[in-house]
């Protein structure tokens, strides 16, 4: 394992950050690869810590397995619904025991939760997950996302608890290792790394890529690019599921394109927010300059640039000529990434208003490293304006889920590039994408009629890019799958594949495909059946998490409730033009839409920060402490007990909870029942006890919900207390 700087990392209060060091293992075999990582975390403090990461994971990753190896001991974890493994979690935190829970954070994030590591412990949290790639063009792209960039937007509106929200950290050194072996054909075939130096060394049907010098900083996505073996033209897997037969059909068909491209409306929306200083909007200018000279007369055109505001060429759309394109090149020659934080749909609609033309199809290019947390409401009014957005995810740590939903959603297709790849090439053969003819109808045609086949139907194919397709028989199927494309121009393409035999298929994916199968068969629309599924399958989904307990000995256990210890993320390469980040510049302070959060050492001021709109935009930084009482007793209690410092509830009386902001009423009635004689600590507790679940517990803290359980279950709070205090609850 690697030890890195991370680990003797300072807060200002002297807490040692957790995270010691990351490992990756990982096998590519044609298009299904397997990747198994190792977290490392030690407690070099004197108190008793929860260790929290939130971290990226390809968005099309399914997770396998996890394990924890804790003193000599391994356990791996079970998978059930959501609040069932977070209550499992929970007691085992009140117990004193050692517990992990995984939960999905959001698409293509994860967050970890280390409870009860104790003073000294070193523990390896280990999860193993799957990925199906694809091809695009001749390229296969293995990517490894390692950081969270900053992103743009209202962090309460997605649904991320507090403990889950990335901090950033201008001096943290997290750093991994790595080791990939590709198998098979593609052990043989170009290779580029744009990202990282790698070392190489080739066996027989095997390479192995190791990163140069054993380590790397993870402020960048790892990306491995693979070109197509010759003749390579898809595949197929077939994997017993349970009393069927489960057949992968990989189709990569090279489609034909029409030697004249008819009218095109086009509207390119570019992303000059802060983010995108650097290599990213150098490249993306270039790129802008190529595509206006690809268009053509008979074209339609506008550009929107973006960033906290927008601007826009022309209200509306432009025909090609001589003017227009020169007073376009002229736009694009100004554009830079000074224009604030990436305020993406108002640039969107801007371009959808600025008109269009009847019987030309609607189409846009997004160019934009899609750092923004509220992506629903964007990927709705994209899909009713009509339009096909094509998307190019730019910069070292691009935010696929959101990039392709929108182009997955609405049509179009979506694309990812690193500087160091050449971008304004990518961007430029992605915007050929919308020349490509529509297919009226496309189909797959099985030798035998499977009992189910996902998706059920098929979208829009674009040549060059891969087709999964997956389908069950009751009985093994023998002969070709046969994909179908009719084209609007009337043209039809077909292409297949041989079946593959039973035993031609190695034993890992033999094990791992029925659930990569199953989880692409989730359906956020269908949450109880899904939940049902993810279950069934042990699959981490949106409804469900994965949890494993540690049982410690009575003498062993834990004694009291943990303090938070959030891991925190390294800030992207080239991010707000930072370039390769060599400087050393120290971290931000709290994170803007959390509340009191450990303050790191830093040589920079909180003023000079907030002066840097050229490197930090606003939304990225950090808010100063709030001051205490706000007026609500839980909002002032989860400042009280704040989850990062260590200590016990010792609130006893009625008095202490008015003057953290109890309101006249209820404390006016607990007072009287003490009066009555019941115990005051008794009352205040049961009191707090059932105003937390009165309100669900949404507005405390985990630390404070976990002290007042604590407190009631060491203080033996009776039922005719809770009773008592019930009604009062109700009145906050």
């Amino acid at each position: 394992m690697l030890n890195v700087a991370a680990a003797v990392m300072e807060s200002v209060g002297g807490e040692q950050i957790a995270l010691e060091s990351v490992d990756v293992k990982a096998t590519l075999q044609g298009l299904f690869s397997e990747v198994t990582m190792t977290q490392v975390y030690r407690n070099l403090e004197s108190v008793n810590i929860e260790a929290v990461y939130t971290f990226p994971l390809p968005l099309d990753a399914v997770l396998l397995e996890l394990t924890l190896e804790l003193n000599g001991e391994t356990l791996t974890g079970v998978v059930q619904p959501r609040a069932e493994a977070a209550e499992v979690y929970e007691e085992a935190m009140e117990e004193g025991d050692t517990a992990v829970l995984l939960e999905k954070s959001g698409p293509g994030l994860f967050t970890v939760n280390l409870g009860n590591l104790q003073a000294g412990e070193r523990a390896l949290v280990r999860f193993r997950f799957s990925q199906l790639h694809r091809w695009q063009g001749d390229t296969l792209r293995f990517q490894l996302p390692t950081t969270i960039a900053p992103r743009y937007g209202d962090l309460s509106a997605v649904g991320m608890q507090p403990h889950q929200i990335p901090e950033y950290c201008l001096n943290a050194d997290h750093g991994f290792s790595l080791q990939l072996q590709v198998l098979g054909d593609l052990s043989r075939t170009a290779y580029e790394c744009p990202t990282h130096q790698v070392s190489v060394v080739d066996e027989q049907e095997s390479r192995s890529f190791t990163l140069s010098g054993g380590s790397a900083q993870m402020d960048r996505d790892f990306v491995l690019m693979l070109r197509e073996p010759e003749g390579q033209g898809g595949e197929t897997l077939v994997v017993p599921d349970g009393d069927q037969h489960l057949v992968l059909a990989s189709f990569h068909p090279h489609l034909p394109t029409g030697e004249q491209t008819p009218p095109r409306c086009i509207k390119l929306v570019i992303d000059c927010s802060g983010s995108m200083s650097g290599d990213s909007i150098a490249q993306a200018r270039a790129a802008l300059h190529e595509i206006l000279a690809l268009l053509e007369p008979r074209d339609w055109f506008n550009i929107v640039a973006f960033g906290s505001n927008y601007r826009i060429l022309s209200e509306q759309l432009l025909p090609v000529s001589e003017n227009s394109l020169a007073m376009a090149a002229r736009f694009v020659a100004e554009l830079d990434a000074d224009m604030g934080g990436t305020e993406i749909n108002r640039a969107l609609v801007a371009a959808y208003d600025s008109g269009v033309r009847e019987g030309l199809s609607q189409d846009l290019l997004l160019i934009t490293d899609g750092e923004v947390w509220q992506h629903d409401a964007v990927v709705q009014a994209a899909h009713r304006s009509g339009h096909r957005i094509f998307t190019v995810g730019v910069g070292s740590a691009v935010s696929e889920a959101f990039l392709r939903q929108l182009a997955e959603q609405t049509g179009g297709a979506c694309e990812l590039v690193s500087p160091r790849e050449g971008m304004a090439e990518h961007i430029v053969r992605h915007f050929k994408r919308i020349d490509q003819p529509s297919a009226a109808e496309v189909k797959v045609v099985w030798p035998d009629s499977p009992a189910r086949q996902f998706p059920g139907e098929i979208g829009q194919v674009f040549a060059g890019d891969t087709l999964h397709l997956f389908a069950w028989f009751d009985a093994l199927p023998t002969g070709e799958a046969t994909l179908v494309i009719d084209s609007d121009d009337g043209q039809t393409l077909r292409q297949r594949l041989r079946i593959a035999g039973v035993n031609e298929v190695d034993e890992s994916i033999r094990t791992a495909l029925p659930r990569v199968a199953a989880n692409a068969r989730i359906d956020p629309e269908l949450p109880e059946e899904s939940k049902e599924l993810a279950v069934s399958y042990q699959l981490v989904t949106e409804q469900t998490s994965c949890v494993l307990v540690c049982q410690r000995e009575i003498e062993q256990k834990a004694d009291g409730v943990p303090v938070l210890r959030k891991v925190p993320q390294m800030l992207a390469a080239g991010w707000g033009g930072m370039g390769t980040m060599d400087v050393c510049m120290e971290d931000l302070a709290e994170p803007v839409h959390e509340g009191p959060a450990k303050r790191m050492k830093s040589r920079m001021s909180m003023m000079e920060l907030e002066s840097r709109d050229d490197i930090l935009p606003r939304d990225v930084v950090c808010s100063k402490t709030v001051s205490h009482l706000s007026g609500n007793l839980i909002d002032n209690l989860n400042q009280l007990f704040d989850e990062n410092s260590a200590g016990s509830f010792n609130l006893s009386t009625v008095a202490e909870l008015r003057k953290e902001g109890l309101g006249r009423i209820p404390a006016d009635v607990l007072d009287q029942l003490v009066d009555k004689g019941m115990d005051e600590r008794s009352v205040v507790i049961a009191y707090l006890q059932l105003l937390l679940v009165a309100r669900r517990g949404m507005a405390a803290s985990r630390h404070l919900q976990r002290l007042v359980r604590r407190a009631a279950k060491q203080w033996l709070v009776t039922s005719d207390v809770l009773d008592a205090v019930r009604d009062v609850a109700t009145l906050g």
